[in-house]
């Protein structure tokens, strides 16, 4: 028993001198670990070794894929670290893109520092065939391939494609700048995504026409034109919808939603029918109140409503929305995001200002930048700053034509629900001629009402409007502030559908 007690008492001191040592260890183990870079791409084969620099203050270790070195792999306090890695092979030809992170890490969880390792190669090595039909179920960034598939619609960014049966699940959108035309046969090679609708589109990185010179046979549409405002898919379904075009949009009497024709290419025409009545057909692309987007294949004329001179929507903003979190503030009862359209910018890195000037659209802010980004539309003015916005040259309005100027607006609305006392100004400038119209007021009452839009529609006569006429829309109290008031003001609101049409 004595010699039992003895081992016992050895074992458990043992135990104790390495519990310590591992402790003393720990403890020597950074309690912040950081990295230089986040992100290391590298090609193939002959890549050549990056350099970067791993922040800490004590020890830290390298936890690092197979085919990866560090050098060191380990290290105390700030020291630069070399990566390099093997060459993408696999059975004498270049594997698999391949994409592993590198960790740095301290003492906790807390301390680690995160590296993505990526190396390029064969995208399409082991790419399994699908059919169209068989895309929505893959998860989003699966490499695929689809043969032998009819181009039905074009945009300004790609096209859609379906199988023989025209069935809504193989209507697929594909991104692509490779021209084809509506009855192509093409193949393609791309990586599966999913919009922010869930509908499924294609990345398509490599492209063949298989056959050209066939007419696109299409299905019978579905008329949604009455369930405008209620209409959703999960699939992009062959549609048509009749109503009243205005630039992009066509508009349906009695619908709180209207039609967005989504990068309508110019072979559409849609300029010319521009307030006409029209029928247009093509794939579903989504909701995004207040509008139903859709891919046109088609357009159908059905007669002049309204002449219009000039539309604007505002909804080509929605990358920059988008991009920036722009929110819907009269909409939502004077909550949201509003971005200035000096930051918000699009995928190409372009402010939203300046796509607006790039258009002809002149900013107006006193004193100085105070326009904003909405989903989609505009917010103007901020506390003791005033905007506005000059519309681009109108060129194409005979003379002599009586013409309305019609716009949807709102003022803005406090947190302690107190609308902002604001006016809207309509000035007309041909040369020296100065024209101002009568002020648009509102007649919100604070704590009682909520936001909402109110249309303005002002008969201009036979008022001048040609290439160098200027129409500009901005709030009242230009220049006021509370240095020369004596109070802070506010004078903040919205803008949206601005159309210029002839007189009915």
């Amino acid at each position: 028993m004595k010699f039992v007690n003895y081992i016992m008492a050895s074992v458990l001191a043992l135990t104790v001198t390495l519990l310590s040592s591992c402790c003393d260890e720990e403890n020597t183990l950074s309690k912040a670990v950081l990295a230089s870079a986040t992100n290391l791409n590298f090609e193939a084969t002959a890549a050549t070794s990056k350099i970067i620099t791993v922040y800490a203050d004590a020890d830290w270790v390298s936890e690092a894929p197979d085919w990866v070195t560090v050098t060191p792999a380990s290290g105390t306090g700030t020291m630069d670290v070399t990566i390099s890695v093997n060459d993408n092979m696999r059975g004498g030809a270049i594997d698999n893109p391949r994409k592993k992170a590198l960790v740095f890490k301290g003492g906790t969880l807390a301390s680690r520092a995160e590296v993505i390792i990526s190396q390029s190669g064969d995208k399409y090595r082991d790419c399994k065939e699908y059919s169209l039909g068989e895309l929505s179920a893959l998860a989003d960034e699966e490499i695929l391939s689809v043969s032998n598939v009819n181009v039905m619609a074009l945009t300004t960014k790609g096209f859609i494609v379906s199988d023989a049966q025209n069935s809504n699940a193989s209507n697929i959108y594909v991104l692509s700048s490779d021209p084809v035309k509506v009855g192509d046969k093409v193949s393609i090679k791309g990586v599966k995504e999913s919009d922010s609708q869930k509908l499924t589109y294609v990345q398509c990185d490599n492209l063949s026409v298989v056959s050209q010179g066939s007419s696109a046979i299409y299905p019978e549409a579905t008329d949604i034109t009455s369930k405008l405002d209620t209409y959703n898919s999960k699939t992009r379904d062959y549609v048509s919808v009749t109503g009243v075009l205005s630039d992009n949009t066509v508009v349906v009497e009695g619908s709180s939603n209207s039609l967005l024709i989504t990068d309508a290419i110019e072979s559409l025409n849609l300029a010319a029918l521009n307030g006409h009545k029209v029928k247009v057909s093509g794939y579903f692309a989504g909701v995004a109140e207040p509008t139903i987007k859709m891919i046109c294949s088609k357009v159908e004329d059905k007669g002049v409503v309204e002449v219009i001179y000039f539309s604007e929507d505002f909804e080509w903003l929605k990358p920059w929305a988008l991009s920036s979190g722009a929110g819907k503030t009269v909409e939502n009862d004077g909550d949201g995001s509003a971005p200035q359209i000096y930051t918000a910018v699009n995928a190409d890195g372009t402010t939203a200002d300046k796509a607006l000037t790039d258009r002809g659209y002149r900013l107006e802010e006193i004193p100085g930048h105070a326009i904003y980004l909405q989903d989609c539309y505009l917010k103007f003015g901020k506390t003791d700053y005033q905007a506005g916005i000059t519309l681009p040259a109108i060129d194409n309005v005979p003379s002599n034509t009586n013409l309305t100027l019609s716009f949807d607006w709102a003022p803005m609305v406090g947190g302690t629900r107190k609308f902002d006392p604001v006016q809207v100004i309509v000035t007309i400038t041909n040369g020296s001629n100065v024209v101002d119209l009568a002020p648009i007021g509102h007649n919100f009452q604070n704590s009682v009402d909520q936001l909402s839009w109110l249309h303005a529609e002002l008969n201009l006569g036979n008022i001048t409007i040609n290439k160098d006429t200027r129409i500009t829309i901005k709030s009242n109290g230009w220049g006021e502030n509370k240095a020369n008031t004596g109070s802070s003001v506010y004078l903040r609101w919205f803008i949206d559908n601005i159309k210029l049409t002839k007189t009915k």
